[in-house]
């Protein structure tokens, strides 16, 4: 009795306990507890993406749906309806955006999920794909967009719009081409997308030279032959960009008589490979035929030129003249002289001279030198002084020199291309020469004025007929040579590859000599002036040789093939024939190895051949060029001035032939 009392004692005071923890209040109630499903989602701008609630612990399962904390949510972070469907706006936010699904029966119970707006894998095509646009023309492009983009940005070369360098591309696409074609002929048009700017479309637009690009006014030069002897011509032209030369004057030396100036207009047509043609008509009154030319355009400052019709030969070349130095004053300084031509205009003996000569800025040509050389009687440091006069109105450029010393009196032409260059020729029955004149850019020089890779080229007549030497050597400061290879062609009678040595000085003024030495062939002398550091013309001094040229530092001290890839070249080759004399231009891209000609030999014209290149480099800037068309293939050695410049040999024994190469629009 006694155990089951305090038994019963203990469960009750058990049950006590255990009642005392409801405080009094009954039976507890669970908390409400959401969940939301997905916990996280990515969505593209403007899709849909269902979300779910969950409720637990209350009959009221009903939740209220928002984004970022507004029910129902906003266009600029998305829309949820009361279903949970939510929709993400058309444009990401910049911040984070979350989908929260709150309880209806009790609104401190809720539960989040994170939405990420993923931008589209979209994609933008261009059409067309590519395409080539002339110089100054238009071209439209369309983009066509996928994904979710709604609109493009228009750019050239990463450019939004453009620039009047690279063209000018519109909101809506229209390309427009400038007049001069830029570095390499070749733009990328893209269109990027407005909501990502991760997603583009692209177009390569290759701009070809028009009409366009031969815009302004030109200085121009050429020697060649027509039917009384040598042929001397100087003068400039304006042409209005679109095919019209709306005015223009030369002067002519020839066996024929001298005669200028003489007005012309004309027309002319530009190519998409940068060749034109261009037709010269003298006034009536000159009674002078008209005369064509074929240019190659390098630049829309440039051309290489040959005269191109059944009266003559010839080759030049046409630059742009800056219309603001056509003063007196525009001719200050020291400038470099080179001339070639005959002692008389039926071609009696080859004579060549270069100089230096000192202009006031004011009409006087105060002290001078000519080193000359009339069919290898050579004479140097001739003194010579005179005048000078730039024609009024200058409307062109054009102007008189006239120079005299113990050589004689000299008359000359001159057109200014800009402040220190000119264009001149001879108005003189005899000699007739002609040439250019460069302001010297340096004050003073040294024998370091010549130093490194050198190049050189230089044409003109032995007794046996035409002669054409090339070559490329190491200069020192001290004045010697070191690793010459050269190349000779002596009417058709070929030294390919020769090795020589030599020495050099440079006077204070820029008057030097030059020797090159072969075991072979002997001793070349050569007097030179610079017209900067690394860069001048020479004069072959020997007596057997009346020859003339230019000397250039290369720009680098290592080639390769790659150089001279990826733009097109224009060049021009001059000389002589068994059929007499003769003259090619061509536009070649040696990338490719295909190119076009163009053939005047002794006046029977050649159009349009087409060609096929070989080209091989060696890394000091030499090389060889294989050149088949029309029936033959031609030899010619390369002598690199740079990737952009390239003097040019030819090596066929029926052939003598010498020029160059420029890259068109570098």
């Amino acid at each position: 009795m006694k155990k089951f009392l305090i038994l019963a004692l203990g469960l009750a005071a058990f049950i006590s306990a255990c009642g005392n923890n409801n405080s009094g209040t009954g039976p507890q109630t669970p908390p409400v507890i959401v969940s939301i499903s997905p916990a996280s989602a990515s969505v593209q701008p403007g899709k849909q993406v269902q979300f779910t609630a969950t409720v637990k612990n209350t009959t009221n399962t009903a939740v209220t749906w928002q984004v970022n904390g507004t029910t129902g949510g906003t266009s600029g972070n998305g829309t949820i309806t009361t279903g949970g469907l939510y929709t993400a706006p058309l444009t990401a936010p910049p911040g984070p955006i979350t989908v929260k699904a709150v309880s209806q029966a009790d609104m401190t119970a809720s539960a989040s999920a994170m939405v990420t707006i993923v931008l589209p894998v979209g994609s933008i095509s261009i059409s067309p794909g590519s395409a080539t646009v002339l110089a100054g023309a238009t071209q439209q492009f369309t983009a066509t967009v996928s994904g979710a983009s709604t609109g493009v940005v228009w750019q050239v070369n990463g450019t939004t719009g453009g620039s009047a360098a690279l063209g000018i591309v519109s909101t809506s696409g229209l390309y427009t081409a400038p007049a001069t074609p830029p570095s390499g002929e070749k733009v990328t048009i893209t269109a990027v997308s407005q909501s990502n700017a991760s997603e583009s479309g692209t177009a390569t637009v290759t701009v070809a030279p028009s009409d366009a690009t031969l815009n302004g006014l030109y200085a121009f030069n050429l020697k060649g032959y027509d039917s009384f002897g040598l042929l001397l011509e100087a003068g400039s032209f304006k042409a209005d960009g679109k095919g019209n030369i709306t005015s223009g004057e030369e002067d002519i030396n020839s066996g024929a008589g001298v005669f200028g100036p003489v007005s012309f207009t004309g027309t002319y047509t530009v190519g998409t490979d940068g060749r034109a043609s261009l037709a010269l008509n003298p006034s009536a009154s000159s009674g002078l035929s008209s005369e064509t030319y074929d240019l190659v355009l390098t630049s829309k400052a440039h051309a290489r030129m040959i005269r191109y019709d059944g009266f003559a030969t010839g080759i030049g070349s046409v630059d742009l003249q800056d219309s603001s130095a056509f003063s007196g004053a525009a001719l200050k300084g020291n400038l470099v002289v080179s001339l070639d031509g005959v002692d008389t205009s039926g071609m009696i003996a080859t004579t060549a001279a270069i100089g230096l000569l000192s202009f006031d800025g004011a009409g006087a040509v105060s002290t001078g030198t000519l080193d000359a050389n009339d069919n290898g009687s050579t004479t140097t440091g001739n003194p010579v002084n005179g005048t000078y006069s730039v024609d009024s109105p200058a409307s062109d450029g054009r102007g008189l020199i006239t120079v005299s010393g113990n050589v004689g009196t000299f008359d000359f032409v001159f057109y200014i291309v800009r402040a220190g260059q000119i264009k001149l020729m001879s108005t003189d029955t005899s000699p007739v020469w002609g040439g250019t004149a460069q302001l010297q850019t340096s004050s003073s020089f040294t024998d370091a004025s010549l130093h490194g890779n050198i190049v050189y080229l230089v044409q003109g007549e032995t007794g046996n007929g035409a002669v054409v030497d090339a070559g490329k050597f190491i200069s020192t400061s001290a004045g010697t040579l070191s690793d010459g290879v050269g190349d000779e062609n002596s009417n058709g009678t070929l030294t390919s590859g020769y090795a020589f040595t030599g020495a050099y000085s440079v006077s204070n003024n820029g008057h030097g000599t030059l020797q090159i030495v072969n075991s072979t062939l002997g001793t070349y002398s050569y007097s030179l002036y610079l017209t900067a550091d690394g860069q001048g013309v020479l004069l072959r001094t020997d007596p057997s040789t009346a020859a003339i040229g230019v000397v250039a530092a290369q720009s680098q001290t290592g080639f390769d093939l790659t150089a001279i890839s990826g733009s097109p070249f224009g060049f021009t080759l001059d000389g002589v024939s068994s059929n007499g004399p003769i003259d090619k231009l061509a536009q070649v891209d040696f990338s490719s190895g295909k190119g076009t000609e163009d053939v005047n030999s002794n006046t029977a014209l050649n159009s349009n051949i087409a060609i096929t290149t070989t080209e091989t480099l060696g890394s000091n800037g030499v090389g060889t060029l294989a050149i088949t068309g029309g029936g033959s293939t031609r030899s010619i050695d390369l002598y690199l001035i740079s990737p952009k410049q390239i003097l040019m040999i030819g090596l066929d024994s029926d052939q003598v032939l010498w020029g160059g190469a420029d890259q068109q629009f570098p």
